[in-house]
């Protein structure tokens, strides 16, 4: 029998429980998500192309950092960065947790299929 060898370890990566990244988020940084929000829903209500896909797919690219393809997701994107850079106050962590729970919402109230508009519907009461 040969002798077995040590497992190797898997280096520690540590991340924040989604659950308190949520509710930190929701207590303490409501104003970020609104701002988020505020654009998309913005978007929505002008643009009627505007749906929970593309929506999914912008913060997904914004959480990424790489400006997605297609010009309205472009545009979107940008508007988004343009209000990062307004809130210089907001940490890059505290914005970023903001787009995941903003994506998070869209996952929880949407199936985020072309023409799906659940999460927009949803959320645009909330936003003037």
């Amino acid at each position: 029998m040969s002798p077995q060898r040590p497992k190797k370890r898997r280096p520690f990566v540590r991340e924040e429980n989604p659950h308190a990244v949520y509710r930190k988020m929701t207590t303490q940084h409501t104003d970020v998500l609104q701002n988020i929000e505020f654009i998309l829903v913005n978007a929505y209500r002008v643009n009627e192309a505007v749906d929970d896909q593309i929506v999914a797919a912008v913060l997904k690219a914004a959480i990424a950092g790489q400006h997605p393809e297609g010009k309205l997701t472009g545009i979107l994107f940008d508007r988004l960065e343009a209000m990062r850079q307004q809130r210089s106050d907001v940490s890059d962590d505290i914005w970023t947790n903001g787009l995941k729970v903003v994506l998070k919402s869209v996952g929880t109230h949407s199936q985020a299929h072309s023409g799906d508009t659940d999460y927009l519907d949803f959320v645009a009461p909330f936003v003037p």
